[in-house]
């Protein structure tokens, strides 16, 4: 199961929650670092949903390294030719 929402590395200022929710909803960053100053502001419930996202929602990068995986390419098991066997003679 992918998670609905993350983080993101790259854009943060504090933890990257804000840029990540701005990532995934196409809302521009700064609109969003602005109406997140003013819930946490105005009500003590957005400075605890905002502790609570940067500690439990993982990076984007790390999701799209579970989904597609990164790495060297790893080598296909294949069977090993035996010269005297296959009548190979060089």
């Amino acid at each position: 199961m992918k998670p609905v929402l993350y983080k993101q590395r790259k854009n943060k200022m504090v933890s990257g929650v804000c840029a990540g929710l701005a990532d995934k909803f196409g809302w521009d960053l700064p609109l969003t670092r602005v109406l997140t100053a003013l819930l946490m502001y105005f009500t003590g419930f957005g400075v605890v949903l905002y502790i609570l996202l940067a500690i439990f929602l993982p990076y984007k990068e790390d999701v799209i390294e579970d989904q597609f995986g990164t790495g060297p390419r790893k080598r296909k098991d294949a069977d090993v030719i035996d010269d005297d066997k296959e009548g190979w003679f060089w």
